[in-house]
């Protein structure tokens, strides 16, 4: 026999030889692993031994749990790499056995061991190890310092343990186990293969109930939130966690996902791999015969694991996994509405982040995919299926922008989603409309060449015509987009989108946007231009044509609401007729409008007013008309004005915009068009007096061009003009004819003024007759009453002389005879009286200056010297206009001025010439009047006037002959005056004339010769800089200081700056010349975009300016710049209409020129005029938005400094304007100094820059604002700094910690000192304050440095913190300061514990703070902070903690120590029991303070240390001992009695245990008991009572005291004189005797005061007694005193004690009568122990007799029930004695037997 096999066999006999569980357990433990290891032997012999062995052991101990098995030893075997793994595998069983018999938490610390090298070991022993850990992780704990050093030191995890570790977890995690219901069908697990659910499992060997299943889960949970594992690892562990139908799990798993999820890099591949495979399952492989393909995730999963994908693009790029995932949602046998959703938003955030290469390929296949699901789902119901629905179409719209040519294939998709536009419900129509705007980009300039071009043209064309606004909105806005505002079709498009049959005004607006000019962009955007090039327009003949050519849809025109023509609804057609206008007026003048947003009035005043306008169109016109192919177009856009023009339809928009069109093209086209028109003459005429006023107006000027053609015959027009006297001859009211009668008159004046004066100018002769008739018919209606009619008339009066008048003067005599001899009826001269008069007197300024004007053109044919006198009177009317005070009558006045001075040679008469051959014009004589005159009386008397509307109206006038006659000679030669008027006007007080004068030298200056420039340039700037030529106005009588209406307004001259500041630009510029430049372009009054402006043509100034403007930009666009800020609204609006004609691309240009702007504003910050500190603080708010790091870095710092000194500045208005510049830096500052948004390095270099600024300059300035910026821009920083922020954590928290107070509201401050005043106690502020300071964003902006603190920051930080806590200063910093230490320790523990000591240290000293808030702050600080401070430094604390309670007198001392105490044993219990020692003897002392506060505080710590139990004062009896006997000598007497109390409560909690500690503590309490009674003594008295009782044994050898001595301690207490402590006293007494009566016989030290107490007299005694209160006191204290008598009457034990029976029985029982019936209660339960303790032969008949009659007389009271249960006590007992016998039991029966016929009680009656 071999060696081994005899060991073997030792063993197998040592097993058998066990007899008990012990013997056999220690026996296994010795040898279960040696044994095993034999397994590896080669001899076989031994291997079955071995086996024999074994299967011993296994049938001893299976049976029988509770023998255990060596733990540590199988476990060492199965990790060490020496033994083979056969031998291994055995190990394991026995392994699994002895983890069965193990608690958890053992188990647990051994974590590491099982889960090492994991991934090494065969799968049979991986799942076995498993499941052993799985139970335990629950209990797992480890400290966070270690947890995060643990992956690698303490686990050592191998490369792939994590991952076979977490791959087991989520499939534990995904298991759930089946239901009675399922165990029918087939066995189904989600998200797992039958290979997962099987090691789940164990091969079925684990039965997963609900519960344990839980806390597996849970236990997962615990063991992954943590830094052993990275947030990528856990997440689909959580995602799954967060989707159990278990409440705890989901808690847990959600919990952990917002606190261990942020770090996840959703960019990661492994990540997102991880979960589509969670998601999508696996496929199965041959390898492991199909076991291992996995099912998909349970819905709840798939949907939370999409909202993860959604997150990332690198999941938008694995294009497999992602069409599987989607159209598993939207298809999937299993999906629901949820997972439909999700599926769908994922898949537009794959549209929205791929990159189009990849999703590329498998776009058409996702659309055919999302096409079906929206054909096949027709009737969507409800909320959730709509919204699905919507979302599908959302995504094709969107992988369609991503992929255009999946859109651009065919037009499938597009036409569909516009037919479904108007079928789809209404909540899905929204979604439709996404979808379409989302593919507008791709169809952005199309090709002509694409095969789909004509196609998408027709689906929009048919969309707009639909009778439905979302159908057509989006087709408005894709010929918007799509195609560039030249493209006719797209006009076309937006003109019949222009229908009011559908009146949504998104409609209206899309239309509106179309039909004027813009610029977009390739994304079909449009553009912000602020001028769009006339290469934009469309074609106005491709316009004409293509109308001509195309009609909308019968559908379109039946959806009308109003009449049509050619298929257009009117206003459809009037728009159509507005825009093609427009486009032809801008095609003939490219240069001259520019397209802005007010392009469609200016193209209106420009043909109203501009003559170059209409030079312009008037030549386009005549080529066209002369050109062959260009001609039809004409001729096509005359048919569509001619339909236009029908009154049937009942629309005068359309009728008045025919009339408009019709007008322009006959007045300024060839004669040969009018002549076309002859034919409907009889029409144009009755339209002449039609009852629309705007049609009436042009329709009688077509009708006098057309009628006064040289084709129609002289018979005809007079015959015309009779009819049109006829009207206005008829009596008022008389009309024949129908409508209104004012509406006709008028229309026939008009009709008259324009026949006649078309006649003139073509020289057709007409009758005098005739014309004397029209011009008296005309004239009468220059008078009448004021009223609207009246003015409406007179209105058309004035404009038919003056047309009448114009060429040829009116047919009247000149004037009156000089001697009035010959009627020869009104004259010329009387009809410019009347005008003159209706210029003076009229309240309708419209028909003031149709008078005006008429007065200036009746004065061209009076050239000839003769007719002189009615020139003056025409030139003295008009010199009267200027005291009307009216700017627009001035302007009138000024065109007449031109009219008078220039006729028909003034620009002003350029609009008049409407007929293309006027040779009338070659007859006109030139005017002769002397007009040097008029202009110097203009100046001389109306510019120097001191009337401000004098000098008003002689500067507009002064500008209209300038604008007007700028080439005349007389012009030439008064530039000079007229020059040095308007420098003199500049400086008038009304800003309307300072703008009017600025105009006027632009002018001057542009017409001027190169000397006259030269002198305006050195006069203007002496002007502005030296003030020559402009004096002060001299104040006389008649000077009008005030306009009637302007007193209010400050006449401070300050007006005048705006030009000043012009000047000052000019010189800075070192070029004055510029200064009539810019005052050509400082253009802002509403005036000069007016149709009175347009004749001025200042908007032409803007393009010529640009150009020369060009060198100069560099030094001029950083002054400008400002300038557009400048606090004077008319120096900013200047500037800026100086700024937009200089500056084309804003963006553009501020970017080239940024330094130069940022330099020129950074010097303006500390300029000494205010005005520009302010504009330089607005400028810089608009510079900094958006800008680059390397734009702003070199300037951040200065930026800073600067806007601090202006946020601290002496006016009010630039400190507003800094704040807004602060708020702008702050926030740039916050986006550069955080790291998600910009690289580390530029972060770093924007921290050093500004971090040092504002802690060191900013938070610390004197000034509040300042202050309360820096502030708030730490904050901020510290919010988004990060990582950014670690070099200035320090120092920051230092600053905010200092802040906490320093910007504590004053009002705290002041009522700190004014308590009284307002109610509230000095400790509810401090609440507040601390509140206040607790919530406040400082503490909030320390809280977000706190993640930043490393070993290295601790360093720094540590002595600042430290100053804090020793020279602190204001509660809201004490307060504070204390808060972020605690914060430290719960998040920077492992950097934290290094200093715990030196904390502790400093925050000892707090303790005894003064202010109880601040006390308690502190201590909650200590608390933390000793959760990891040394054994030595708590000891310290705790010693303090004792010295401050004990030895100080102060009571704020006190109250900190008991305070400190809770928090300690409040937040480090288990650091506290780890000092119990020392800590429980001072918190057990303290509870029995005799102060209720202090006492309350010391119970609080004792009930955190202990949990409330006494266990401890047991355990901690001698060191309690220890530290309470010096106190009891103390000199101070609260302390004495604390102590005292304290001795006496651990005698009665420690129970049996306090034996032990007897000899030292009864000394103690004798001691104590020799004082004098104080309140609690009673306690030490009973507390002593209950020792003596406890050793009662040991009485007979003690010396030290002795029972004798204890004997007379208790008789000397029960004497004592306080009555309260009598009582107790006596019941002490009492318990001692009940206990030592038989041992010592103290009836005789008793007997004598007892018997006085039982007699006493209570009124008597109550005499002696202070107290008014004291009667019940001394019936307790007589009641107690027959308790304690007869307690100490022990005959038995003391023979002699009998003799004083009879003496005793009769005191107690003639005390029964005349006491109260407590007493009496009391005397009958003293009965019972006196017959209890009594012998046989101490109770003599007598004394029976003497009970049985005390008794029998307390059952007949029936009044209290207790005292007859007491007496039937008494007579149980007696009769238990049998001393109740013969006569005497006989009256005994007698009695009862009487008794209890009258008891009421049944109980009673019963024992009776």
């Amino acid at each position: 026999m071999s060696n081994e096999l005899q060991l073997l066999e030792n063993v197998e006999l040592k097993l058998a030889m066990c007899n008990t569980d012990a013997q056999l357990e220690k026996t296994i433990n010795t040898f279960l692993p040696p044994v095993l290891l034999k397994l590896a032997s080669t001899q076989e012999a031994s291997k079955r031994k071995v086996m024999e062995i074994l299967s011993h052991i296994n049938k001893r101990v299976k049976t029988n749990p509770s023998i255990k098995l060596p733990f540590e030893s199988l476990l060492n075997q199965l990790t060490d790499e020496k033994v083979t793994a056969f031998v291994k595998n055995f190990t394991l069983i026995y392994l699994e056995m002895s983890v069965q018999r193990m608690e958890g938490e053992e188990i647990a610390k051994h974590l590491p061991d099982f889960l090492r090298g994991i991934s090494g070991r065969p799968q049979q022993q991986r799942i076995i190890l498993l499941h052993i850990v799985l139970p335990v992780l629950k209990k797992w704990k480890m400290d966070h310092a270690e947890q995060l050093r643990a992956r690698k030191e303490i686990f050592n995890f191998g490369e792939n343990d994590v991952p076979v570790i977490l791959a087991f977890f989520l499939d534990v995690m995904l298991y759930q186990p089946r239901s009675a219901r399922d165990e029918e069908e087939e066995p189904t697990f989600p998200g797992l293969s039958a290979l997962a659910v099987e090691e789940v499992t164990n091969k079925g060997k684990v039965q997963w109930g609900l519960a344990t299943l839980r806390d597996a889960k849970l236990g997962i949970l615990n063991f992954i939130l943590n830094p052993i594992f990275t947030d990528s690892e856990r997440l689909p562990l959580l995602i799954v966690g967060v989707c159990d139908p278990n409440d705890q799990v989901v808690s847990a798993s959600e919990d952990g996902m917002r606190r261990w999820t942020g770090n996840i890099d959703y960019e990661n591949v492994a990540t997102i791999r991880s979960l589509y495979k969670l998601h999508l399952g696996s496929k199965p492989t041959a390898k492991l015969g199909g076991k291992d393909g996995r099912s998909q995730a349970p819905n709840p999963v798939k949907i939370r694991v999409i909202q993860y994908l959604s997150k990332s693009i690198a999941a938008t790029n694995m294009v497999a996994q992602m069409v599987q995932v989607i159209f598993d949602g939207i298809y999937g046998e299993s999906t629901n509405l949820k997972l439909q959703r999700s599926a769908l938003s994922f898949l537009q955030w794959c549209a929205r982040m791929s990159k189009a290469e990849n999703i590329g390929p498998v776009a058409p296949v996702i659309i055919q995919g999302l096409l079906k699901y929206i054909n096949n789902t027709t009737e969507a119901q409800g909320y959730d299926s709509e919204s699905i629905k919507g979302y599908a179409y959302v995504a094709c719209g969107l992988v369609a922008k991503k992929v255009p040519k999946v859109g651009l294939s065919d037009t499938h998709m597009l036409s569909l989603f516009f037919d479904n536009l108007e079928q789809e419900q209404k909540n899905i129509k929204t979604y439709v409309q996404d979808a379409l705007s989302s593919m507008i980009e791709i169809y952005v300039d199309i090709s002509t060449e694409s095969p789909i071009y004509e196609e998408v043209q027709q689906i929009i064309l048919k969309a707009v015509q639909k009778h439905d606004a979302p159908s057509r909105y989006m087709a408005l806005k894709y010929a918007n987009a799509i195609y560039p505002f030249s493209c006719v079709f797209a006009r076309y498009i937006c003109l019949l989108g222009s229908s009011t049959s559908i009146a949504k005004l998104e409609v209206k607006e899309e239309s509106a946007r179309g039909l004027l000019p813009f610029v977009r962009n390739k994304s079909g955007l449009v553009e912000n231009v602020e001028v769009v090039p006339a290469s934009e327009l469309p074609r106005f003949s491709e316009l004409v044509h293509y109308i001509h050519q195309n009609r909308p849809g019968q559908e379109y025109s039946l959806n009308s609401k109003t009449p049509v023509i050619r298929g257009y609804p009117v206003e459809v057609y009037s728009e159509v007729l507005s825009f093609l206008r427009m486009v032809f007026i801008l095609e003939a003048n490219p240069t001259t409008i520019l397209l802005d947003d007010y392009v469609g009035d200016k193209v209106d005043n420009g043909m109203a007013e501009d003559p170059v306008v209409m030079s312009n169109f008037k030549q386009l016109l005549f080529d066209m008309w002369t050109e062959g192919n260009d001609k039809e177009t004409i001729e096509y856009w005359l048919q569509f004005v001619e339909q236009g023009l029908d009154p049937t339809l009942k629309d005068s928009i359309l009728l008045a915009t025919s009339a408009k069109c019709l007008l322009e093209v006959i007045s300024l086209g060839p004669s040969s068009i009018s002549t076309l028109f002859k034919e409907r003459l009889n029409f144009f005429k009755s339209l002449s007096i039609s009852d629309k006023l705007d049609a009436r107006i042009l329709m009688s000027h077509i009708f006098g061009i057309i009628a006064s053609n040289p084709s129609v015959p002289e018979e005809t027009i007079a015959s015309m003009l009779s009819e049109f006297c006829d009207i206005l001859e008829m009596p008022e009211g008389k009309q024949q004819y129908a409508g209104g009668d004012i509406d006709h008159r008028h229309g026939a004046l008009l009709a008259i003024g324009y026949l006649v004066g078309r006649c003139h100018y073509r020289e057709r002769t007409l009758s005098n007759d005739v014309l004397v008739r029209c011009a008296n018919n005309v004239v009468k209606y220059l008078e009448g009453a004021p009223g609207s009619s009246f003015y409406l008339l007179a209105n058309a009066a004035c404009q038919a002389l003056a047309e009448m008048g114009r060429t040829r003067l009116l047919p009247f005599p000149a004037e009156k005879s000089k001697d009035d001899s010959m009627d020869v009826g009104m004259t010329v001269d009387q009809v410019i009286e009347k005008l003159a008069s209706l210029v003076k007197t009229c309240k309708d300024t419209k028909t003031q200056e149709k008078a005006v004007l008429a007065l200036g053109h009746l004065s061209i044919p009076l050239a000839t010297e003769a007719l002189r006198p009615l020139s003056d009177a025409i030139v003295q009317a008009l010199y009267s206009t200027a005291d009307t005070k009216q700017v627009e009558l001035a302007f009138a006045s000024g065109e007449a001025w031109s009219v008078i001075a220039f006729g028909w040679e003034a620009q002003s008469m350029q609009k008049y010439k409407d007929v293309s051959d006027m040779p009338v014009l070659a007859s006109i004589q030139a005017p002769t009047l002397d007009f040097q005159s008029i202009i110097e009386k203009i100046i001389k008397v109306y510019v120097a006037s001191d009337r401000s509307w004098y000098r008003k109206a002689a500067c507009i006038w002064l500008l209209s002959i300038l604008k007007f006659g700028k080439d005349q000679a007389i012009v030439k030669k008064n530039l000079g005056l007229i020059h040095a008027s308007f420098s003199r006007l500049l400086a008038d007080r009304d800003d309307f004339t300072q703008e009017v004068a600025s105009k006027g030298l632009g002018l001057v200056y542009e017409y001027g010769d190169a000397k006259i420039k030269e002198d305006m340039l050195y006069s203007l700037v002496g002007t502005f800089t030296e003030g020559r030529t402009i004096q002060a106005q001299s104040v006389t009588d008649n000077t009008v200081l005030f306009e009637e209406g302007a007193l209010g307004e400050s006449p401070d001259g300050n007006s005048i700056t705006t030009y000043k500041e012009l000047c000052s630009l000019a010189s800075e510029l070192n070029q004055p010349d510029l200064i009539y430049k810019f005052m050509n372009l400082a253009n802002h009054n509403a005036m000069w975009t007016s149709r009175r402006g347009a004749a001025f043509g200042f908007q032409n100034l803007m393009a010529l300016a640009e150009k020369e403007m060009e060198p100069y930009l560099p030094r001029l666009i950083p002054k400008l710049y400002r300038y557009q800020f400048d606090p004077n609204p008319r120096v900013n609006q200047t500037m800026k209409s100086i700024w937009r004609s200089l500056v084309k691309d804003n963006q553009k240009t501020v970017d080239v020129y940024f330094n130069e702007i940022m330099e020129d504003q950074l010097v303006g910050l500390g300029n000494r005029q205010w005005r520009i500190r302010e504009a330089s603080c607005a400028a810089i708010t608009d510079l900094v938005q958006g800008r680059q790091l390397t734009q702003i870095e070199p300037y951040l710092e200065r930026l800073w400094q600067m806007c601090f000194r202006a946020l601290d500045d002496i006016k009010d208005s630039v400190r507003q304007a800094a704040t807004a510049t602060c708020r702008s830096l702050t926030k740039l500052t916050v986006h550069y100094c955080d790291p998600t948004t910009v690289a580390m390095a530029d972060g770093l270099k924007v921290m050093d820059i500004v971090m040092p600024f504002l802690l060191q300059k900013g938070v610390v300035s004197d000034a509040e604002d300042v202050q309360k910026f820096s502030l708030d821009a730490v904050l901020k920083v510290c919010k988004t700094g990060a990582s950014l922020l670690k070099k200035y954590v320090p120092e920051l928290i230092d600053t905010l910690l200092q802040s906490l107070s320093s910007l504590e509201p004053q009002s705290m401050n002041y009522l700190s000192f004014h308590v009284d005043k307002y109610n509230i106690s000095q400790e509810q502020l401090d609440n507040a304050r601390l509140s206040g300071a607790k919530n406040s964003p400082m503490m909030e902006g320390i809280e977000h440095c706190v993640q930043q603190i490393d070993e290295q920051v601790m360093e720094e930080l540590t002595p600042r913190i430290l100053h804090i806590i020793r020279k602190g200063t204001g509660l809201p910093t004490k307060a504070g300061c204390a808060r972020f230490i605690v914060t430290l320790v719960m998040n920077r523990r492992a950097v934290f514990t290094p200093f715990a000591d030196t904390y502790l240290k400093a925050l000892s000293g707090t303790i005894r703070s003064k202010n109880p808030v601040i006390r308690k702050s502190y201590a909650t600080a200590i608390g933390y902070v000793c959760q990891l401070a040394t054994y030595d430094r708590l000891l310290s604390v705790t010693k303090h903690l004792k010295k401050l309670y004990i030895d100080e007198e102060d009571e704020d001392a006190k109250a900190g120590s008991a305070v400190t105490a809770v928090e300690i044993t409040r937040f480090a219990a288990d650091r506290a029991k780890s000092i119990a020692t020392a800590i429980v003897p001072l918190i057990f002392f303290g509870e029995h303070d005799p102060e209720e506060n202090l006492n309350k505080l010391w119970k609080a710590a004792w009930e955190h240390l202990t949990s409330g139990t006494r266990s401890m004062v047991s355990l901690y009896a001698d060191e309690i001992l220890q530290f309470v006997q010096p106190l009891l000598s103390s000199a101070s007497w609260k302390v004495k009695q604390t102590a005292a109390l304290t001795i006496a409560d651990m005698c009665k909690s420690a129970g049996k245990d306090v034996k032990t500690h007897a000899d030292k503590l009864l000394p103690v309490l004798v001691s104590t008991l020799a004082t004098r009674s104080w309140a609690g003594k009673e306690t030490v008295l009973d507390a002593f009572v209950q020792l003596c009782i406890s050793v009662k044994d040991s009485f007979g050898h003690r010396t030290e005291p002795s029972l004798e001595e204890v004997a007379k301690i208790m008789v000397r207490e029960a004497k004592r004189k306080n009555r309260v402590y009598q009582r107790h006293a006596l019941v002490s007494l009492t318990v001692f005797l009940n206990s030592f009566g038989d041992k010592i016989d103290m009836l005789d030290q008793v007997e004598e005061f007892l018997t006085e107490l039982c007699q006493m007299d209570e009124a008597e005694a109550m005499e002696e007694e202070d107290n008014d209160n004291a009667k019940p006191l001394l019936l307790m204290i007589k009641a107690n005193s027959f308790k304690t008598l007869v307690a100490a009457y022990r005959p038995e034990a003391f023979t002699q004690q009998e003799s004083k029976s009879d003496a005793l029985s009769e005191m107690i029982t003639n005390c029964l009568v005349g006491n109260v019936w407590n007493v009496q209660l009391a005397v009958l339960q003293s009965l019972k122990t006196f017959v209890e303790n009594s012998t046989l032969s101490s109770l003599n008949e007598t004394t029976v007799n003497k009970i049985i009659k005390a008794c029998l007389s307390s059952l007949s009271d029936l009044k209290y029930s207790a005292i007859r249960s007491a007496a039937v006590d008494v007579l149980e007992k007696l009769a238990e004695t049998g001393k109740i016998k013969d006569t005497t039991k006989v009256e005994f029966v007698q009695h009862i037997n009487a008794l209890m016929q009258k008891e009421p009680i049944a109980l009673i009656r019963e024992r009776l």
